[in-house]
């Protein structure tokens, strides 16, 4: 185990041994530090290598892989801060931590297999962070204190059973259902195609609940913020138990009447809002 850094003095290929401080490419169990320079770095599979962690600085400016070539490696930790215009990855990590990326759509960009991530933590960023519909998230994503990003989980993304999303701020779009959300701010917007949310605490923010086939919320809480399902396209969706207190607002009037309450909606105060000729039972 050793710590080995990018010069990228030579050329764009990870494997050229001048190109690391040192003259050492990175093996199994090293920890890989790429914080500074404009040279890219080609895409490459180093797929048998797991390091023991990667660090992509904010000092480096240069691009990671392509859409077509990435760079496939595993690591027990990875933090990025790249700005660089794009960065393309593929492995496993137990956890990845995004503290900045460039404004661009293709920031970062994840994909991945069995247990890709076990836990996703968003703290900052300018741009779009995309996780592919080959990841597995296991148990945690949280986008905390970072306004000015975009998250998009793929549909058929793989989601842990007790996998948990925890949001206060930017946007999260969410194609695939995760079991436990709880949302302080910002705006997820949640573009399920099937699937079930077995908890769903809303503090603030904004939820667009927008699915695009049937699925079902077991408990909705809106302690404050805005559950809008206004733009909801789905054939049906059910919410099983609801209630609403005194800062929140549910406003499903798509024009479809295409929401099933199942349970009357306990009103602690807030605000239901509903299509015209619409029956609804509150308590």
């Amino acid at each position: 185990m050793a710590t080995k850094r990018w010069l990228g003095t030579t050329n764009s290929t990870w494997t050229t041994a001048t190109n690391w401080e040192g003259g050492v490419i990175p093996e199994a169990g090293d920890d890989v530090y790429i914080v500074s320079g404009s040279v890219s770095i080609d895409g490459i599979d180093q797929a048998s290598i797991a390091l023991g962690s990667i660090t992509v600085g904010q000092q480096y400016t240069g691009s990671i892989g392509t859409s077509g070539a990435k760079l496939q490696i595993d690591a027990t930790n990875f933090d990025y801060s790249g700005v660089g215009d794009s960065a393309y990855f593929e492995g496993t990590y137990t956890t990845l931590t995004v503290q900045n990326t460039s404004t661009a759509d293709t920031a970062l960009n994840i994909s991945g297999s069995t247990d890709t991530i076990t836990t996703l933590r968003i703290l900052g960023g300018r741009g779009t962070i995309n996780i592919a519909s080959s990841c597995n998230i296991v148990t945690t994503i949280e986008q905390i204190g970072a306004d000015a990003v975009t998250t998009n989980i793929a549909d058929s993304t793989t989601i842990g059973g007790s996998c948990a999303l925890t949001m206060d701020s930017g946007k999260l779009e969410l194609n695939q259902a995760v079991p436990t959300i709880t949302v302080f701010g910002g705006e997820l917007e949640a573009v399920l195609d099937a699937g079930t949310v077995t908890t769903l605490d809303q503090y603030g923010g904004r939820i667009r609940w927008n699915p695009s086939a049937s699925c079902t919320i077991t408990t909705l809480t809106v302690y404050s913020g805005l559950f809008d399902s206004r733009d909801s396209t789905a054939p049906a969706f059910t919410v099983t138990n609801t209630t609403v207190h005194e800062d929140g607002i549910v406003d499903e009037r798509s024009g479809l009447q295409n929401a099933t309450w199942t349970n009357p909606i306990a009103m602690e105060g807030g605000e239901v809002k509903y299509d015209v000729g619409r029956e609804i039972t509150v308590t």
